[in-house]
């Protein structure tokens, strides 16, 4: 008993001793390392401590007592303390960063004033497509996308031909004003085309590896986008690159590969179908047929395969599925006074198009990317930092040599039965009106390379000038980078034979097309270069702990060289103050003086200016007891005066005259009235041309509550941008030049957004959900238009970009109906021809009938993010989608000559027996006055564009830390994602995205991957 009592006291005792110095508490990254900034709490919610940069922490406890891990980056840990316990934390998908980056400064999201959202690496990174802006689709309020292509379109038009004066600039690539390596996304921020910022530098740069990007963030409103001057009314979308952590070097590979599949193909009819409906159509103009009954025989039991082909060329050109490679190694790390990052990637993504083995080079069209990002900052001393960045990417790209869009183009207008692959004699297939195989265009005929190089280089200085005055502080930035790409021709020319049979009844084969030697060219398809300086000197102070006040100068030039142009130059002198009372009251102004080196001189420069203010009502005293649960209830409001350059409509110093020989102008002299070529004027002078303006105001609601548990932000903004650049609608012909584009127009931009965060635990089982949604009004306050006789003609008072064309009311259905009917240019209407509305009720169809069709409500777009983590899985899933979209979809029966391929749709055409259900018009050939819009465009062609679609799928697992740690891994991650794996859709004959029958569909994404950390 007593050895039990000494042994009893024993215990008590070392526990009392360890809980009056603190038990030692270890606290772990994803990668072992330690982590700093991890907060301990009881279960009474009572901090107890927070780990240093050795991820230690002593917290005041017995044994045995349960305490709460929690840090911004990772979900929060509930563990039975005990002593020198090692806690592993688990990355939260949703991260919360008190730390934000807005344009070119940090702020807290207390203090942050203005419209701003971000997302993080661990919601980019399961995105497995070649562009980051995929991975932010319905992530982000107020930043639509749209995909308008399956696969990049490479540059290959030659800036430069050759003259006798040597290499000259060609006329369709001068006069460039940015240079982007997207061709697949369209993208706007509250309507706007926003302005791109890599790690504080304007680039456009849509390639990077979302596995080396730290965050995205967009900033919409007047107030943190304003020191971008004569650009600020387009709003920011800002990528910030990971940076080094001091720490022991934390190593990450990810290895991934998949398929892709198209989401949409149309569906040709096949030959037998073709050659009924085109008799029909034929039928329908009183034409003569062109195929027999014999014929139809022969098309529909394929026993004639040379002469009356059959050839799904859908079926013949395109793969199932083709594959895509990704690979990338981070290393980051450092000590507390030197700091590097570093990162390494590769993708290699392949097309849909088939390859032959009778050539020995690949034809299929393809991009293989490398890239590189590293970054070192180094404390030179307590006072001063200097940090250099580089960035490289070499780019390659490959298509047959063909092209592939004049492929696509070709595929969708040639008929099952134009020609078979090959004749009897091995030579292609072809005849007199389709004058190049198809197969062989994809397969045969050559290739076409793209090369592409950036270089980026970033230095940074940062000084604190605290040893002489606590605050003031000096910031500077360098960037210089240069961007190329060039075009290797091999395209390869190959004949085509039409098979017949002679009147001695002898199979014969008549040539068409072209034989020509392979050609080995090279060609600069671009070229640009940038210089970007910054420099701003500022100061912050805390007075008497309770008036936080800060100041800052800022002055920044880039210098930007498109092709062979003369240097575009955008100067900003800006200068900022901001205010807070006791973290409960705040105001920020900032005054920015831009100029444009493009305007005329003693009209480049303007002022532009924003301000803001907030009020915290959580840390006011009669909300002080609600401490428990309310954690932050923010009002806020910006107002902003701002510019846009619009250099696209601007145009290359247009307010001076240019004269030049155009090759259509010239005057006949002599006797032999010789032509001679002579000068043109280049467009009219516009010696008042001047940036675009905007009045833009914001007003937010930010709200937080049980420890940010749940997160609400909501968003009311009214944007009014006038001196918009236009043409004038009454623009007249007669004196033989338009006019230019003036200072003229004003519209008008409105919506709401909010965006709903809500995570917890239930013991291990994590859980989050995440919404966002966007809606946008916008109104043409003015626009100069011709004279309208109609309220309904009018453009004005309509959505910016409005459709406009007439209005259909179904099919006619009987000829009482077309004897009756209004006429569109005196063309007469039958049974079966789209009936359009007269809406003036004089008898004919015209320009007067014309009125906004398709959607005019606000559009809506969301996203939806789910998901959880659990004893080593993780999942989520992203929901997205919008509303209130139309789309003009006018489908010619035949093609617009009359002799392309005819699809699936076709077969719901009007005939009299299906009048009560038919879905097409009837069929005729080629252009058609009241059914294709040769002459119109009529709301019978408007199709729904609202969707909602699955549009990333990521789920994976992690293995236990104690086995991983037995293979000297830090963590082993298997994974699988998919993008665009499902659709919902009203119209679902072509993707509500790339509507285009023609484009390169859309596809469906589906990788397997592992994740190794070292």
């Amino acid at each position: 008993m007593l050895c039990l009592f000494v042994g009893h006291h024993s215990v008590l005792a070392r526990s009392f001793r360890q809980s009056v110095k603190g038990l030692p508490v270890n606290v772990v990254d994803e990668y072992g390392k330690p982590l700093l900034g991890a907060k301990v709490y009881s279960l009474a919610d009572e901090l107890l401590g927070e780990t240093g940069e050795t991820g230690d922490v002593r917290v005041e406890v017995v044994a045995g007592t349960e305490i709460i891990v929690r840090h911004p980056a990772y979900y929060p840990k509930t563990i039975v303390v005990a002593s020198g316990i090692r806690i592993a934390m688990v990355a939260n998908y949703l991260k919360q960063e008190e730390i934000r980056e807005v344009l070119y400064d940090q702020k807290t999201a207390k203090n942050l004033l203005g419209a701003v959202s971000s997302v993080y690496n661990s919601q980019l990174k399961t995105t497995p497509t070649p562009l980051y802006l995929n991975a932010l689709t319905g992530r982000l309020p107020g930043f639509y996308t749209q995909e308008s292509s399956g696969f990049r379109s490479a540059r290959s038009t030659a800036i430069t031909y050759g003259d006798l004066a040597g290499s000259l600039p060609t006329e369709g690539t001068k006069y460039s004003s940015t240079l982007s390596d997207n061709s697949e996304i369209f993208f706007r921020l509250r309507g706007q085309q926003p302005v791109t910022i890599i790690d504080g530098v304007q680039r456009e740069i849509y390639s990077i590896d979302p596995e080396s990007i730290e965050s995205i963030t967009v900033a919409k409103d007047a107030l943190s986008s304003i020191l971008l001057g004569q650009r600020s009314s387009r709003g920011v979308l800002q990528i910030t690159t990971k940076k080094g952590v001091a720490g022991p070097p934390r190593i990450s590979f990810t290895a991934q590969t998949g398929i892709q599949e198209a989401l949409k193909v149309p569906e040709p009819l096949n030959a037998y179908q073709y050659a009924y409906l085109y008799n029909e159509a034929l039928a329908n103009t009183g034409r003569l047929p062109a195929y027999s009954q014999e014929e139809f025989e022969l098309f529909r039991n394929g026993n004639s395969p040379l002469l009356y082909p059959d050839v799904n060329w859908y079926d013949a050109v395109l793969r199932n599925n083709s594959p895509i490679t990704k690979y990338n190694l981070g290393v980051n790390g450092g000590i507390r006074n030197a700091r590097y990052a570093l990162s390494l990637s590769y993708l290699n993504q392949e097309g849909m198009f088939r390859e032959s083995d009778e050539f020995d080079y690949a034809t299929n069209v393809s991009q293989s990317r490398y890239l590189i990002n590293s970054s070192i900052d180094v404390d030179v001393t307590k006072d001063f930092t200097i940090g250099l960045q580089l960035f490289g990417r070499i780019q390659d790209g490959r298509q047959p040599g063909a092209g592939t869009s004049n492929i696509m183009n070709a595929l969708f207008a040639t008929p099952n039965n134009a020609y078979p692959i090959f004749n009897d004699n091995g030579s292609y297939g072809g005849s007199p009106q389709f004058r190049t195989n198809l197969y062989q265009q994809v397969t045969g005929s050559g290739y076409l390379i793209d090369n592409t190089r950036d270089v980026f280089a970033n230095l940074d200085f940062n000084y604190k000038f605290d040893q002489w005055l606590p605050g003031l502080y000096a910031k500077g930035k360098v960037n210089v980078s240069a961007t190329s790409s060039s075009l290797i021709n091999r395209y390869r020319q190959q004949p085509v034979f039409d098979v017949q049979y002679n009147d001695a009844g002898e199979l014969t084969y008549i040539r068409y097309g072209n034989i020509a030697d392979q050609p080995n060219s090279f060609s600069t398809t671009s070229t640009a270069n940038f210089v970007y300086f910054q420099g701003a000197i500022g100061y912050d102070t805390q007075i008497a702990n309770s008036h936080q006040v800060g100041g800052k100068l800022f002055v920044d030039q880039q210098t930007a060289n498109y092709q062979f142009d003369l240097p575009a130059i955008h100067t900003n002198f800006a200068a900022t103050g901001n205010y807070a009372y006791m973290q409960k009251y705040y105001a920020e102004l900032a005054v920015n003086y831009s100029g444009f080196n493009r305007f005329q001189p003693g009209r480049k420069y303007g002022t532009f200016y924003a301000l803001g203010v907030g009020w915290d009502l959580a840390k006011e005293s009669f909300l002080s007891t609600q401490t428990d649960w309310l954690d932050l209830l923010k009002l806020r409001a910006t107002y902003g005066k701002t510019g846009n350059t619009n250099e696209g409509a601007l145009g290359y110093y247009s307010w001076r005259a240019a004269y030049g020989q155009g090759g259509n102008n010239g005057y006949e002299f002599g006797s032999e009235y010789s032509y001679i070529n002579s000068l043109e004027e280049r467009g009219l002078a516009n010696v008042n041309a001047t940036w675009e303006k905007g009045n833009k105001f914001n007003i937010g609601l930010d709200a937080a509550l049980w420890n940010s548990m749940f997160r609400l932000t909501a968003e009311y903004y009214r944007d009014r941008y006038y001196d918009l650049l236009q043409q004038r609608g009454s623009t007249i012909e007669m004196i033989g030049i338009g006019y230019p584009n003036e200072n003229i127009g004003e519209n008008l931009f409105e919506g709401q957004e909010i965006d709903l965060t809500y995570q917890n635990n239930v013991g291990k089982f994590n859980y989050f959900i995440s919404a966002n949604a966007s809606r946008m009004r916008t109104e043409v306050l003015y626009m100069n238009e011709v004279q309208r006789n109609y309220a309904w003609n009018y453009r004005t008072g309509r959505p910016v970009d409005q459709t406009f064309g007439y209005l259909a009311n179904g099919l006619i259905q009987t000829q009482e109906e077309a004897d009756a009917a209004p006429l569109l240019g005196g063309n007469a209407v039958r049974p079966g021809d789209v009936k359009l509305v007269d809406l003036n009720g004089d008898g004919i169809i015209n320009i007067h009938d014309q009125t906004a069709i398709g959607n005019t409500k606000p559009m809506i777009y969301y996203g939806v993010t789910l998901g959880f983590s659990v004893s080593g899985f993780d999942f989520s899933v992203l929901l997205q989608g919008v509303a209130n979209r139309t789309y003009q979809q006018m489908d010619y029966a035949f093609g617009n000559n009359g002799d392309s391929q005819g699809y699936s749709y076709m077969m719901g055409r009007w005939t009299p027996e299906t009048a009560e259900t038919a879905t097409y018009p009837r069929l005729t050939v080629g252009f058609d006055p009241t059914n294709t819009p040769y002459l119109n465009t009529s709301s019978y062609w408007t199709r729904s564009g609202e969707y909602l679609r699955l549009r990333n799928v990521d789920l994976g697992y992690t293995i236990p830390t104690h086995l991983s740690r037995k293979i000297s891994l830090s963590a082993f991650r298997i994974f699988a994602n998919a993008q665009n794996l499902f659709t919902f859709t009203s119209y679902d004959r072509l993707d509500p995205e790339i509507s285009g029958n023609a484009a390169y569909p859309a596809q469906r994404t589906i990788v397997f991957g592992v994740n190794i950390k070292l």
